[in-house]
């Protein structure tokens, strides 16, 4: 069995798969109610698929939830690791030490 794309991922399909399963649906109904294809859904609720916003904010509505509920606690430790990711103040102190050089 493939392996989820991040923890995050993981965990969003866990979160889907649990209230889907709760209200008694299968994953095409869900995929037909929310306009998405069946194989694209299921990735989604299996962890593996990366879903944009407006496919969670169908999704939360057909399994009615607030899309807060599908994303709490997720946070980018639990995202792929990245060579190039900033917290906004590294990317200030990144842009100042550049504009420095350019100056000095």
């Amino acid at each position: 069995m493939r392996e989820p794309k991040s923890e995050a991922s993981r965990l969003l399909g866990i979160r889907l798969r649990e209230r889907r399963l709760a209200l008694g649906f299968n994953q095409e109904s869900v995929a037909l109610l929310a306009g998405l294809n069946v194989s694209n859904y299921a990735r989604i609720d299996r962890g593996h698929g990366n879903p944009t916003m407006y496919t969670l904010i169908r999704l939360a509505a057909v399994l009615q939830l607030e899309v807060s509920e599908l994303m709490i606690g997720l946070d980018v430790a639990q995202l792929p690791p990245t060579h190039d990711a900033y917290i906004a103040i590294e990317f200030q102190r990144s842009q100042d030490s550049m504009a420095n050089r350019r100056v000095g």
